[in-house]
């Protein structure tokens, strides 16, 4: 879904183990020598976000940066096979908050026991048809080396300008991005679209639910057109009144 000039959704659809089909939502943002996606799908979804990416009209082969917003499954599951894929020729980047996570030198903050039992229960319950494709959601993701970190702030020259935002809690170094030219924010899991309605942070999938809900005060600082959620898809309105209300509880 094409967002504004240089700059849209890849949206994929993905199964889950619940064995219920959703969609996320990828973002590529391209300029005359950058083609750079955000976040990196589910174990097994390299097929889906290269003829994504081709549809889009860029060659796979010339995307030479990936954004990491955090290190769930869902966001870095086929980012090995991306690099695989390109030959070692894209540059990784992520908050300095989530390099142990991405590289593997910690597990995953939410693969606490209870996660992982409750995780095996679910994929145990669902139709052996369905397991081999789902078999990945109970293994850590294979860990990627991160080449650039990203400051709170720090402005990539890119596509008129992308700015990263820290944005802790629902991971310790999630990251939003802004674009500015399209004024569009790119909220990772910080924000989620439910039945056309800009949601929080899903308590369910956020340690820090406090610390998640204040670091929504940041976004203030930005003139806020569009929101594109990983969970959702694409959110217009009048964005900034929806998140103060959001970061104050309401």
């Amino acid at each position: 879904m094409k967002i504004s000039d240089g700059i849209e959704t890849l949206e994929l659809r993905s199964l889950n183990l619940t064995g219920s089909w959703s969609v996320i939502n990828p973002v590529l943002i391209r300029d005359n020598d950058t083609f750079l996606l955000v976040d990196a799908g589910y174990p097994g979804q390299l097929p889906q976000i290269r003829d994504a990416v081709e549809q889009a009209g860029v060659p796979f082969s010339d995307v030479n940066k990936v954004i990491i917003t955090h290190h769930d499954l869902d966001h870095i599951g086929s980012l090995a096979d991306i690099r695989r894929e390109t030959v070692g020729c894209i540059e990784v980047l992520a908050h300095a908050g989530e390099v142990p996570y991405i590289q593997g030198e910690l597990p995953p903050v939410k693969q606490t026991p209870e996660r992982l039992a409750q995780r095996e229960a679910q994929f145990n319950a669902l139709p052996e048809e369905l397991k081999p494709r789902l078999k990945a959601f109970l293994s850590p993701p294979v860990p990627v080396a991160v080449d650039r970190t990203l400051a709170d702030g720090e402005e990539l020259p890119h596509a008129g300008g992308i700015v990263a935002i820290h944005t802790p809690g629902h991971s310790p170094g999630h990251l939003c991005l802004y674009h500015k030219r399209s004024r569009s924010l790119i909220s990772g899991d910080a924000l989620n679209v439910s039945d056309g309605l800009l949601a929080g942070p899903n308590p369910v999938y956020t340690p820090d639910l406090a610390t998640a809900l204040a670091s929504l005060k940041k976004l203030a600082a930005y003139d806020i057109e569009t929101v594109i959620c990983y969970h959702g898809g694409v959110y217009r309105g009048n964005a900034n009144r929806r998140i103060a209300e959001l970061a104050d509880g309401r």
